[in-house]
């Protein structure tokens, strides 16, 4: 089945539901898949052919999931593209993936005009209103096209997407997925989440991000599905929406959490509807979670995966998030969960071989979800793809029952003194501290060490803590060779628009005049 026929299956089941809200627009399933069959047969029009990209430049909206399944049947191929990006960044990811067409929101008109002249395959820019360097509009791709079902054929192998990422290289790196990937992660996505027909969504994720393939579950199962255009995070405006709407679930990352347990009227917002609240995209401080558990009246998932993975490839469940239990299941709150339904996952050492249960290795994974491949780039798909078998980069260990503990990223590890140590064992003691808000522990330079462990935290509004205090803290808990040798209070730290600290840009300013990062 292709992912144009969830739309169409929707569309025809529950023609007059609400497929989107956005704004002061409401959209049903069958306006929806008509929109979205005249977006499909306007790029076809165009000239485009199965396998041609269209590059997607968009703030969250409507017309980013039209889209999506308008690629999906007319069998092009979307490329959704970070809407932070510089020109010089844009002209680099436009060099690599060659879209014919390009989708772009006009305040980005500008960007595109500067660097088009380097885009000689940009045979179609696309505005959502006009303007240059637009040769056409969004309206005119819609208004060129017909509401009957595109007749392309459509093979479960054929690409739906490419979504991208810089890894560890700073170069871009294309995430390929094909028709099957997206409607298996749709499918298990909604089983392991339990998703009803009559949910009713918000979505506060970037469009660009790889869990917007997570999301489409919600057209699978007919959802009520509200949007907002992504930026600043702003607690009060998402519960009034949460409130508003009758919200039932929405995913967020644990920045976003801690930023909602901060309000203090929290009570006053009516959320007597909201009864799933999926957490991803970032480590979940334990404490942070026993705090939101505690606050609000819904049940918790995790979800862990990769932009390579599925994304999603784990699920800590909502039976799985106790505050009472036996010393076993309290410690699983610190867990990813175990493979969701589609999936198989391994912790192996350098040499490939599994480790024993509670030993720490790499994971790899495998399923009909994941990648098949970075685009255009078959040495890295060979060191990523192994035997059939993902390579994610993470450092886990399982316990007695499968459940996979995340212990860090390979890039994040801080190797001291010939010991490894990893940063997220550090912040979770750390977020104990009553005043402490937000908590980064990377490596800096140190000539006896080769690297020392650095504390930068954020702490609470009227919240008091000494460095001293951190350090004890650390020391009272953890083998002394773990803990802070320095710590830093800051006002805020960098995040992506995702919410996720960013660990690269903070280490960045340790490590600027090093010739090595280690």
């Amino acid at each position: 089945m292709g992912v144009g026929d969830v739309l169409r299956r929707s569309a025809a089941k529950f023609p007059k539901k609400t497929a989107l809200i956005f704004e002061d627009r409401r959209i049903s399933y069958d306006e929806l898949n008509r929109r979205v069959n005249r977006a499909a047969h306007g790029l076809l029009r165009l000239g485009l052919k199965k396998g041609d990209r269209v590059a997607v430049l968009l703030h969250n909206g409507p017309e980013f999931i039209e889209l999506y399944f308008a690629c999906a049947k007319s069998g092009t191929v979307m490329v959704p593209v970070n809407n932070l990006l510089k020109a010089g960044e844009l002209a680099q990811i436009f060099a690599y993936v060659q879209p014919r067409a390009l989708v772009f929101d006009n305040d980005f008109g500008e960007t595109i005009q500067a660097i088009l002249p380097e885009l000689p395959f940009l045979e179609f820019p696309i505005g959502l209103q006009g303007g240059p360097p637009a040769r056409s509009t969004y309206p005119d791709l819609l208004d060129s096209g017909v509401e009957a079902e595109p007749e392309t054929t459509i093979a479960d192998t054929d690409l739906i997407s490419i979504f991208l990422t810089s890894g560890t290289t700073g170069r871009p790196k294309g995430v390929m997925r094909t028709q099957r990937h997206d409607w298996i992660n749709m499918l298990s996505c909604a089983l392991e989440l339990g998703i009803r027909y009559d949910d009713r969504a918000l979505l506060l994720f970037p469009f660009y991000h790889v869990t917007f393939v997570d999301n489409m579950r919600h057209f699978l199962m007919a959802n009520t599905v509200a949007l907002r255009r992504e930026g600043r995070f702003d607690p009060r405006e998402v519960l009034e929406l949460l409130s508003r709407e009758g919200i039932t679930i929405c995913q967020f990352v644990p920045t976003m959490i801690n930023a909602l347990l901060q309000v203090e009227d929290l009570s006053a917002y009516d959320l007597s509807r909201f009864r799933l609240l999926p957490y991803a995209a970032s480590p979940m401080p334990v404490e942070l979670l026993k705090q939101a558990m505690k606050r609000f009246s819904c049940q918790f998932a995790q979800m862990y995966g990769q932009t390579e993975t599925g994304p999603a490839t784990t699920t800590l469940r909502p039976e799985d998030h106790r505050l009472e239990g036996s010393p076993a299941q309290l410690a699983r709150l610190a867990s990813a969960g175990r493979p969701i339904v589609d999936y198989e996952v391994r912790i192996v050492d350098q040499e490939g071989r599994d480790v024993a249960v509670g030993e720490v290795g790499e994971l790899i994974v495998r399923s009909e979800a994941m990648t098949s491949g970075y685009w255009e780039l078959p040495e890295e798909t060979a060191r990523t793809i192994r035997d059939g078998w993902l390579h994610t980069g993470d450092y886990c260990r399982f316990d007695e029952e499968g459940y996979v503990f995340i212990v860090d990223r390979k890039n994040d590890m801080i190797i001291s003194g010939g010991k490894n140590i990893y940063p997220r064992e550090i912040e979770e003691v750390i977020y104990t501290h009553e005043a402490v808000l937000e908590a980064a522990v990377i490596g800096v330079p140190d000539e006896y060490w080769g690297e020392s462990v650095k504390a930068l935290i954020v702490l609470k509004p009227g919240g008091r803590a000494t460095e001293e205090e951190i350090i004890a803290l650390c020391k009272k808990h953890l083998a002394s060779y773990k803990k802070p040798k320095s710590v830093e209070f800051r006002s805020q730290l960098p995040k992506s628009p995702t919410g996720k600290l960013l660990k690269r840009v903070i280490r960045e300013d340790y490590w600027q005049e090093k010739d090595r990062r280690v």
